[in-house]
């Protein structure tokens, strides 16, 4: 019997060895990221500082930052990657997304800090998701019940999941598609003759339907006399009388492109592009107390900003 117990604890141990001694055979790698992004100014410095910092709370291993200067030189850059054994590549802003057709044959990446449209590629667009806008909306201005859009039909698919965010909720969405600045005026004035307190028009990031210097100010100045709310995709809009907008999650978003760069170079699965998902809104308080809508103080200190500053 003791001999059997100890041929018991001795097999035992054997097959403890033998685990202990698969598993520290099991091939480790770490992949190398390179985050590609434009020198700036503050306060686009600071944007970039903080989507690298929540590229880099999800990536553990080796980040390499690559800042651009305006005259950077392609194929230098391109060199530097291959000598720094890179894996895997987050471009983030025009400057670096100028690389993207160099750097895909090459290898795996995600484009971030750019307004950008489902297509080719993968990434967080800064176009928030309207769902995020919706939310806030039934929160800033409760007796809205139609929201008007006019676009462009390069807005579609943005337009196609607005819609989807309206399913469940007691608001309609109502979307008008335009060629032109010259329709979008007509189309707008059309719309806020007929509107009342119950109808909300929506700005989406479009330079034509949102065109800064005919339809913004159009917009501001009737939308005022009338007494309409007015929200924007574009957080600038709000400084500028637009009741409300939302500010990118910046940290989230490189957490976010993180995930997506590292599953395309685990699994070879491209996600396509995501919209901003965000809840950092922006409120102009005097728009709002224009309107007759009141926010008691509990409520504004969930803003993230407010206008006009004091």
């Amino acid at each position: 019997m003791a001999d059997s117990k100890r041929t018991f604890r001795y097999l035992s141990r054997v097959h403890l060895l033998f685990i202990l001694a698969t598993i520290t055979c099991i091939p480790s790698y770490a992949a190398n990221l390179a985050v590609l992004y434009p020198e700036s100014p503050p306060p686009y410095k600071q944007v970039f500082e903080q989507i690298i910092s929540g590229i880099q709370q999800q990536h553990s291993d080796k980040i390499v930052r690559y800042p651009l200067s305006r005259e950077f030189d392609k194929t230098e850059l391109l060199s530097k990657l291959k000598n720094d054994n890179i894996d895997m590549v987050v471009t983030l802003g025009r400057r670096s997304f100028s690389m993207i057709d160099s750097i895909k044959p090459l290898f795996p990446f995600v484009s971030g800090a750019l307004p950008l449209r489902p297509g080719n590629i993968s990434g967080v667009s800064l176009i928030t998701n309207p769902k995020n806008l919706f939310e806030q909306l039934e929160q800033l201005s409760p007796s809205t019940r139609k929201i008007h859009v006019v676009h462009t039909p390069h807005n579609d698919w943005l337009i196609d999941a607005a819609k989807q965010s309206t399913k469940g909720k007691n608001l309609k969405l109502i979307n008008y598609r335009v060629d032109t600045i010259a329709d979008a005026v007509k189309q707008y004035r059309s719309i806020i003759q007929s509107a009342d307190k119950q109808d909300a028009i929506w700005l989406p990031i479009d330079r034509v339907t949102a065109n800064e210097k005919v339809i913004l100010p159009l917009l501001l100045r009737e939308c005022w006399e009338k007494k309409i709310v007015l929200f924007s995709s574009k957080p600038s809009h709000v400084k500028r009388g637009s009741l409300f907008s939302l500010y990118p999650n910046n940290e989230a978003s490189g957490v976010r492109l993180a995930k997506m760069v590292q599953r395309i170079y685990s699994d070879s699965v491209n996600p396509g592009v995501v919209t901003s998902e965000s809840s950092n809104v922006g409120v102009n308080l005097r728009t709002a107390r224009h309107l007759g809508l009141e926010y008691s103080p509990k409520v504004k200190q969930t803003f993230y900003l407010t206008f006009p500053k004091p």
